[in-house]
């Protein structure tokens, strides 16, 4: 792990936020890969990594799914530039020149409301002690219940 401050790390998802969101702007009005579009890359690569360090540094679990939202908004943000599929043929067909790309404004709001949620995610009370872990799934059955076995309406059991 790195020699990163608890506040470095903030400052830099903070200010790639901002970045990204400006980035989503340019975008939504000129829809072509470029400089831009790995300036939006590179910024929500840094800000999967600060979540990564986040998560580490603190022990809570609650910025990685920051994270993954990321990396999907990286997935999705090349789907948008490459065009709608048709289901049918499946061609693609681009946003057309002087047409708002409005993924990319969506995309833009959102980051801007991630900011502001992870400002209070970070000065938030946890009530908690200690490390602050994912919830796990409800089990599909009860411990020490039988395994082949399943409960007919009077509660009998009976072989599945």
């Amino acid at each position: 792990m790195s020699d990163l401050t608890e506040q470095e790390i903030f400052d830099r998802m903070a200010q790639s936020l901002k970045i990204a969101a400006e980035c989503c702007d340019t975008l939504a009005v000129s829809s072509r890969k470029g400089p831009t579009y790995h300036r939006l890359r590179e910024h929500l690569a840094l800000i999967e990594g600060c979540c990564r360090q986040a998560a580490a540094w603190r022990e809570d679990a609650r910025w990685l799914p920051i994270g993954m939202l990321m990396s999907d908004c990286h997935k999705r943000a090349g789907e948008w530039l490459r065009g709608l599929k048709d289901p049918l043929s499946g061609q693609r067909t681009p946003t057309a020149k002087g047409q708002l790309n409005r993924a990319f404004v969506m995309l833009a709001e959102n980051l801007r409301a991630i900011l502001v949620g992870v400002d209070m995610l970070k000065t938030q009370k946890t009530a908690t002690r200690g490390m602050i872990l994912p919830g796990t799934p409800k089990a599909e059955r009860q411990p020490g219940a039988p395994v082949g076995w399943r409960a007919s309406k009077g509660g009998i059991l009976l072989p599945s």
